[in-house]
């Protein structure tokens, strides 16, 4: 049997938590976060994921401050990250891409969407032989 990658949802609205969280967990050791400090202690008390989907706008620390601690750290920056945002405004997903997010999804979303966005970015940056098992 293959291990499942781990995943860490990060959204401060518990109905997004649950929907991404449910849809996702058949194929991913799903983790959830209510902000971004949140999801920062969790990773700084030595848990490990494969992937970060985090909200663009959250109490505490944002997606976007998030990113870019992620982004700058030794142990996280090759995390892939998807950003999640109501917001419709090209000058945040253009900021959001360029501080290294892999991705930028608007709400509401389809979860097959996440789930094949996913998908495609561990294609680039994790080994086949693990991406072939999901």
């Amino acid at each position: 049997m293959n291990k499942k990658l781990k995943l860490l949802i990060i959204d401060d609205e518990a109905s997004i938590r649950k929907v991404l969280e449910h849809f996702l967990n058949k194929e991913f050791e799903v983790t959830a976060k209510n902000d971004g400090m949140e999801g920062m202690n969790w990773l700084e008390a030595g848990n490990d994921t494969d992937f970060i989907i985090a909200d663009l706008n959250m109490p505490n620390l944002n997606g976007k401050e998030f990113t870019k601690v992620i982004r700058a750290s030794n142990l996280y920056s090759d995390l892939p990250i998807i950003i999640l945002s109501g917001t419709d405004e090209s000058k945040e997903r253009i900021e959001c891409l360029n501080i290294g997010a892999d991705d930028f999804m608007l709400k509401p979303f389809n979860p097959m969407e996440v789930h094949a966005k996913i998908k495609a970015i561990l294609r680039r940056v994790k080994p086949k032989s693990i991406v072939d098992a999901y």
